[in-house]
């Protein structure tokens, strides 16, 4: 999944000041797009003014909006899924292509991978942690995080550094 770009519309670190608030309020990597779509436009129009933020920074007021818009959604979403529920729809009923893809860009990305690397991801995807890939592999952390920093490289390089978590 490739993040929206929006370069001259926002400063990039309320982007990512979005994104990691929607992360810890337990928004799902496929659903930060959207709340990026909604959000932007509303920082857009923000103005910070110091004269009525009681002696808080912009980021801190900004953190604010952003978590109230976010449980906003949330409650939202958790209404829907209710009416689904009372109506007699469930989850299974749609695709799970739909909700999480798999593109294919992301597939031949792997693929260009070492062999070494393709075992890291594989660790990763799986849930392991650096030091128990590290030990699985007889490996030391220190070519694990070498091997990360590689597959961060070539992700980005090929625009695909939204599949890759900070």
């Amino acid at each position: 999944m490739e993040m929206p770009n929006y370069d001259g519309l926002i400063e990039p670190w309320k982007v990512d000041l979005i994104v990691r608030r929607a992360r810890l309020l337990g928004m799902r990597r496929h659903e930060i797009p959207d709340v990026l779509q909604v959000m932007v436009p509303d920082l857009m129009e923000f103005r910070y003014d110091p004269a009525n933020g009681n002696g808080a920074r912009e980021r801190t007021v900004l953190t604010a909006v952003i978590d109230n818009r976010l449980r906003k959604m949330k409650r939202s979403a958790g209404r829907y899924q209710g009416h689904l529920r009372r109506f007699g729809y469930t989850q299974d009923k749609f695709s799970r292509d739909e909700v999480n893809p798999l593109p294919s860009d992301l597939a031949d990305a792997v693929a260009g991978l070492t062999p070494d690397e393709q075992t890291v991801c594989r660790g990763l995807a799986a849930g392991l942690s650096r030091t128990a890939i590290a030990e699985q592999q007889g490996w030391g952390w220190h070519k694990v995080d070498r091997l990360i920093k590689g597959i961060r490289e070539q992700f980005a390089a090929l625009g695909l550094d939204g599949w890759v978590c900070p």
